[in-house]
């Protein structure tokens, strides 16, 4: 741990300084907690309080509980952002390494302990992607083993990002999807068996759906409700991938 004045004597003379935006991450959390807390309360009470075992009110206690969970984890994921980067979080780019001012003090690394750097080739430009940071994406793995994460809370992100890339020609350049090449067909085994647990719950409503219907749990529609949404994204999921794999990989 070094104190930021000596970084300059340290590791030459200060090229830029990009400041993290950790109020963002802050009023992101706090967006999130008031989506969370409301929809989780709503669902638990219609789960508790539901007597009719009617498979659309379950499906619909399903999604809501689902959409509480989302929103808590996007809650969780921020703040610890925010508390972990503290208030004055900060990347600074010198002429012989790259510095990084958190809440745990100042640090400092030479170009050449830049191990490898990663930053996914096709990019989320989308409304909630820009929100919460994650419209750009830059992993910077150090001798070591410390890992710098940047995001889009990052002021000029993308020319920290190529200014790394430009000080650390031997660094390996990855895009965080090279396990796709060793998944392979594993994708499209992933999708039958999310398309077969989804029929099956399927063939299960539909066979209860007349004189059986009083008989099948409110449990047991919540987990439908749940379970069908998470088959049909899985599927279509691994189905993509696979699909992208085979049209994107070496010759």
């Amino acid at each position: 741990m070094t104190g930021e004045t000596e970084m300059t004597e340290l590791f030459g003379a200060l090229l830029s300084r990009h400041r993290v935006n950790t109020g963002a991450r802050w009023r992101n959390a706090m967006w999130a907690l008031l989506l969370a807390v409301p929809t989780g309360w709503l669902g638990l009470w219609a789960l508790f309080s539901a007597d009719d075992g009617r498979s659309g009110g379950g499906r619909a206690i399903g999604l809501v509980i689902g959409l509480s969970l989302g929103a808590l984890f996007v809650a969780v994921t921020q703040a610890w952002r925010a508390v972990r980067g503290g208030p004055g979080e900060y990347f600074e780019v010198h002429e012989r390494g790259l510095v990084h001012g958190s809440r745990r003090g100042v640090r400092g690394w030479e170009w050449s302990q830049v191990v490898s750097i990663t930053i996914p080739g096709t990019p989320r430009t989308h409304g909630l992607a820009r929100r919460l940071g994650n419209d750009y994406r830059c992993r910077v793995a150090l001798d070591g083993g410390t890992r710098l994460h940047i995001d889009g809370h990052t002021s000029g992100a993308s020319g920290l990002g190529r200014a790394v890339l430009a000080h650390s020609p031997h660094a390996r350049r990855l895009q965080g999807d090279e396990w796709q090449d060793r998944a392979g067909g594993w994708f499209l085994a992933g999708a039958v068996v999310f398309l077969a647990v989804g029929v099956s719950m399927v063939s299960y409503l539909v066979s209860h759906a007349d004189e059986d219907a009083q008989n099948v749990s409110e449990g047991v529609t919540m987990a439908v409700g749940l379970g069908l949404p998470v088959c049909a994204v899985g599927a279509i999921t691994c189905i993509v991938l696979y699909i992208r794999h085979r049209m994107y990989r070496p010759r």
